[in-house]
């Protein structure tokens, strides 16, 4: 099987091991645990007891899986901390780029009144799903993939944690998005990439401002 790998791939040189058989849940388990985002939300896998966490504690269920987005993180971990901050109490919200739909999901415990989360990953959309049921707030948010996006109502708070380019692309359409005085708040973005974020936002969005964890940055402003 190896000579015919190397032979098939091309690969000069190589070394491959056998590996013992593990039951990899089990191994995932040793290294996720409850995590602290801000002063009061917690991502809790299914497998640890929530009743050891803060009594105000917000809490999302959630393990670890297949799409981007369980907080751990730095752009994740940003966004976290911004919704914890600045809770969007009966607020409507767009969790654009969701992965898991962790942000959606904080949100609505956080207060908000309705949520949508967006993704064009058919593995996301699936995954946000699974964990929207979860947490049982399916009656409040919204999952849908971007080729079913359709024509969204315009809301109080967009989040969009994905990568600057394409945060660049869909500037004109997250500020249509966005309600006049409603926030926005955008992450995935590297320190070299910030200025043509900021100089693409600038139009459509005043008072903004950048909050930088390690070499990710996130920006937040208001729709003029």
């Amino acid at each position: 099987v190896q000579a015919m790998l190397l032979q098939l791939c091309k690969i000069e040189q190589s070394s491959f091991d056998l590996l013992t058989d593990r039951v990899w849940e089990d191994e995932c388990k040793k290294d996720f645990h409850a995590m602290q985002f801000g002063k009061r939300i917690w991502i809790c896998p299914s497998w640890e007891d929530v009743s050891l966490l803060p009594e105000d504690a917000i809490v999302i269920d959630m393990d670890p899986g297949l799409a981007f987005g369980t907080g751990t993180h730095q752009t994740t971990d940003l966004c976290l901390q911004y919704l914890d901050e600045n809770p969007p109490i009966d607020q409507t919200v767009i969790d654009y780029g969701s992965g898991t739909g962790v942000l959606a999901i904080a949100a609505v415990k956080l207060g908000a009144s309705q949520a949508v989360a967006v993704d064009n990953d058919p593995q996301a959309v699936l995954s946000t799903i699974d964990n929207v049921r979860i947490n049982q707030v399916d009656e409040y948010i919204k999952v849908l993939h971007t080729d079913d996006e359709g024509v969204l109502n315009k809301v109080d708070l967009l989040i969009a944690n994905i990568l600057a380019n394409p945060l660049v692309g869909l500037c004109e359409h997250f500020s249509a998005l966005v309600k006049s005085g409603g926030k926005i708040t955008l992450s995935g973005i590297l320190q070299e990439q910030l200025e043509m974020v900021l100089e693409a936002y600038n139009e459509n969005f005043s008072d903004l401002k950048v909050k930088q964890k390690d070499d990710w940055c996130r920006v937040d402003g208001i729709r003029k």
